[in-house]
């Protein structure tokens, strides 16, 4: 049973994976002519940091703005022959941007860029038809680096290659393997892909287990005089399939965990905040609450983020807050007092003019205030 369990998933592997690239191939394969064009350092021209050669490895101290940026020395380029960027990175920092960028040879040359998601940079395959703006003919391709002044890049490899069967399996592979730190839409949506990932995994595990189920029913075909129908292999390929999707998932989880504990081990409960997603709403709220006063007066939270909006007012508890997710910012213009504050998350929909002390809000008016404090995150002005 074993045995033929584990031919039947090989077998339902090699159909997959032969299906996937015939049947899925990347765009314009058939019209791809263009010869690769594979890293060559020497030719890299930076534009910004401090560069340093070794061998075929590209080194870049990033400048005292936190920048580095190269292109790659190479004549005008059409897109459409090139169907995979391979890049092999290694960094300094371990928060450092990078993102892969290019400009247009056509109209005003406008410029696109891509910020991998992936944090697996040592060896990253990329599906250029995934890219925004990936079209017509390309005048400059580099990659550009956001740090810190002093942190470093080792570029190893930048290449772009033509389609190929092996590069499109590399690259939903690189999809399936990379992770990326989450964000905070992940507690409500979390499709295992990137911006860049040409299919899901739960459908890439469906089409593995398509097959492998077809494989154990040719070898029964085949082997009818010695093999019988066994429900326990289709249980045992089912869960197989199954695992395999859960791994890629744990792999990711168990990234989240380590960088979680990188970045919050050691720290109390507001120490945390001030690190977390919210640490811009924690902070402002944070030097906003000891210049309203307790005697009961109410803060209204006003914000055309929902999420921001929502945040802030849970910050301010537990004061009288008042925040609505789906009603009026601020409730009837007879029903303010003076004293009340008004808390305006960015981007917000009301307008505060700090020289004529006026607030004026949608479907209320204007109204007298005062301003209390103000920094990038929002203002808070006190009704007079």
């Amino acid at each position: 049973m074993l045995r033929i369990t584990i031919l039947s998933l090989l077998l339902g592997t090699v159909a997959f994976a032969v299906l996937l690239t015939q049947l899925f191939p990347p765009d314009y394969r058939a019209q791809q002519n263009a010869p690769a064009i594979v890293w060559d350092a020497s030719k890299a021209q930076v534009t910004s940091g401090t560069p340093k050669r070794e061998g075929n490895e590209l080194h870049i101290e990033l400048d005292g703005n936190g920048i580095g940026q190269f292109t790659l020395a190479a004549p005008s380029i059409a897109a459409n022959d090139f169907s995979f960027i391979h890049l092999a990175l290694e960094q300094s920092a371990r928060d450092m941007l990078v993102a892969v960028t290019w400009t247009s040879a056509l109209g005003s040359g406008a410029s696109y860029a891509y910020e991998l998601e992936s944090r697996s940079r040592h060896s990253l395959w990329l599906s250029t038809e995934e890219l925004r703006g990936w079209d017509g003919t390309i005048a400059t391709l580099g990659l550009t680096f956001t740090g810190s002044d002093g942190d470093t890049v080792k570029v190893r490899d930048f290449s772009i290659y033509p389609a190929s069967a092996t590069r499109q399996l590399r690259s939903v592979y690189s999809d399936l393997a990379g992770y990326a730190y989450w964000n905070r839409a992940a507690m409500n949506t979390y499709t295992g892909t990137f911006n860049a990932s040409s299919f899901y995994p739960v459908l890439l595990a469906v089409g593995l287990l398509i097959c492998s189920l077809l494989a154990y029913g040719l070898l029964l075909f085949l082997l009818r005089k010695k093999l019988i129908f066994n429900p326990s292999v289709v249980a045992l390929i089912f869960l197989t399939t199954w695992i395999i999707l859960d791994l890629f998932w744990q792999s990711r989880l168990l990234h989240q965990l380590a960088e979680t504990s990188r970045t919050f081990s050691g720290m109390d409960t507001e120490e945390k905040m001030t690190k977390g997603p919210d640490a811009e709403l924690f902070n402002f709220v944070t030097q906003t609450k000891p210049m309203l006063t307790s005697d009961g007066s109410r803060i209204f939270v006003a914000s055309s983020d929902k999420y921001r909006g929502m945040r802030t007012a849970y910050y301010f508890y537990p004061l009288n807050v008042y925040w609505s997710l789906h009603g009026a910012k601020l409730p009837h213009k007879r029903m303010l007092h003076k004293g009340d504050y008004v808390v305006l998350v960015k981007p917000f929909p009301f307008r505060f003019d700090p020289q004529q002390h006026q607030l004026t809000a949608p479907n209320v008016g204007n109204l007298k205030a005062e301003l209390i404090f103000s920094d990038t995150s929002g203002t808070v002005v006190r009704l007079k």
